[in-house]
């Protein structure tokens, strides 16, 4: 095997490793209790700009002994809309991301961030438990070639009176940017090792050769693109008119029309009610597992029955 082609796979072998759960909202979702409940939740609502991303795991618990992946994001402050920010620069914790061994772990309701990006971000106020922002995903909102886009990628069309997105989504903005593992990392990886070994006796180069090779021609960053959202496109097999045609949703919002909206709710719903923790990279943290409840089975006694009501019961079922 060419040591080119070589390199390409296990980069991208390594990158894709993808461990998602469940997908738990739409993208067409506007959250809930519209834009008045999120500023309401939020200790603090800022546009700023991705300018640093780091990953790391939680400590190993009993169900999770590597931990799970999360990623802290920094944004440059570029305006406060709501709240008071530590610094110009503010990081968040959220769940998922890359697991420093090549491995890709995805939350479905969690955003997934690349330098550059910039962001209207509302963000929870206390202790840091879980996703920082409101609702999560839903408390993140895009700001691309002057519009507004909800976490997923739709437009947002209306904000003043109700939360409402629609029209062209932008799947192709949800991108992770991933790390390059170190070839230590992904030899940890039984499958990796599995393939870099057969690969070292077919091309005859030693570990240490290929490991050379890979930390001088491997990508240092690759770019995972989670926006593939397209489905298959079924036909109408029933004997109903055909139906209405779709909705036509109006433009995106601009920035400016939402950062009003966000303002006038701001106003309305008084100060927040406790300011944000800043996540630091460097501390240690926890994540539960899952509490399991038993299921406690009772004998409960069955109702006792005469020898008239068993001899009606068995009449009644021989007249069926």
């Amino acid at each position: 095997m060419k040591l080119n082609g070589f390199l390409k796979i296990v980069v991208i072998l390594g990158m894709v490793a993808i461990n998602s759960s469940a997908w738990g909202h739409s993208p067409n979702d506007a959250g809930e209790g519209g834009l008045q409940s999120k500023v309401r939740e939020a200790g603090l609502i800022m546009y700023g700009q991705v300018v640093d991303i780091q990953y790391r795991n939680s400590e190993p618990t009993k169900e999770q002994p590597q931990g799970l992946p999360h990623t802290f994001v920094t944004y440059q402050v570029l305006e406060v809309l709501r709240g008071e920010v530590p610094d110009k620069k503010v990081t968040l914790r959220i769940p998922g991301g890359s697991d420093g061994q090549g491995g890709v772990y995805m939350v479905s309701t969690a955003p997934a961030f690349a330098l550059g990006q910039t962001d209207v971000l509302f963000v929870k106020g206390g202790e840091i438990n879980d996703c920082q922002l409101v609702e999560c995903v839903e408390g993140r909102f895009r700001i691309h070639d002057n519009q507004v886009l909800n976490g997923w990628g739709v437009p947002v069309v209306e904000a003043h009176k109700t939360l409402r997105v629609g029209g062209k989504p932008r799947f192709d903005l949800n991108v992770m940017e991933i790390p390059r593992p170190s070839f230590k990392a992904l030899l940890e990886r039984p499958d990796m090792k599995a393939y870099i070994d057969r690969v070292s006796q077919e091309s005859r180069q030693s570990l240490k050769d290929l490991q050379a090779r890979y930390d001088r021609e491997a990508p240092k960053v690759t770019t995972v693109n989670l926006g593939n959202q397209n489905l298959p496109i079924q036909k109408d097999v029933t004997e109903e008119p055909e139906a209405y045609p779709m909705e036509v949703y109006e433009d995106a919002l601009t920035p400016d029309v939402f950062f009003d909206a966000i303002r006038e709710w701001n106003k309305q719903v008084g100060d927040p009610r406790s300011p944000i923790v800043m996540a630091n990279v460097k501390e240690r943290f926890e994540v539960p597992d899952n509490e399991v409840l038993a299921l406690e089975a009772k004998d409960e006694a069955l109702p006792k029955i005469s020898d008239e009501e068993r001899y009606d019961i068995h009449a009644k079922e021989g007249l069926r």
